[in-house]
């Protein structure tokens, strides 16, 4: 196994990526407000420089989406095994991957 080590603005970019993957699916589940918590902290997260207070903020805001009000851990929960990629496959890969990321980074 191959590791590569990362540094906090390659995560941050990532974190982005993943991100702007997830919304699509939390609108499709109904899930706009949370959807528009996580673009906010997105484009803050884009905007904000390795280790400043604003990088902190972003990241903590969107580990909050899934921790607090909006309880987006629900999602990162695998699902049965089926023998098939289902829509719910998609989104607890893609929220965990933007959970994971985050706590990377913080």
């Amino acid at each position: 196994m191959t590791v590569i080590k990362r540094d906090r603005s390659n995560s941050a970019s990532d974190l982005v990526q993943a991100i702007h993957r997830l919304i699509p699916l939390l609108n499709q589940e109904g899930e706009g407000e949370a959807a528009d918590a996580l673009k906010q902290a997105s484009d803050a997260l884009a905007r904000a420089k390795p280790g400043s207070d604003d990088l902190k903020n972003a990241v903590a805001n969107i580990i909050d989406a899934f921790e607090g009000d909006h309880d987006l851990m629900v999602y990162t929960h695998a699902r049965g095994q089926s023998g098939e990629w289902t829509v719910a496959d998609e989104l607890s890969n893609a929220s965990a991957r933007v959970l994971n990321l985050a706590r990377r980074i913080r």
